[in-house]
């Protein structure tokens, strides 16, 4: 999985100016929305790795 985070936040930072009054309005609702999205790609990837019985069973063994 590849993640381009400079994108994302830039992706972020854009959609925010459209609806936004000031730069710095923008700038906090786009930094906002950045966290939220890494929370949640790291909840996902927390999950996968719970679901996965299998994932690390290769290192873990003595």
């Amino acid at each position: 999985m590849s993640i381009d985070i400079q994108q994302q936040a830039v992706a972020a930072l854009q959609n925010e100016d459209q609806v936004c009054n000031t730069m710095a309005e923008t700038y906090v609702i786009g930094y906002k929305r950045g966290w939220d999205q890494a929370l949640a790609l790291a909840i996902r990837i927390e999950q996968a790795i719970n679901n996965s019985d299998d994932l690390f069973s290769d290192r873990m063994r003595p």
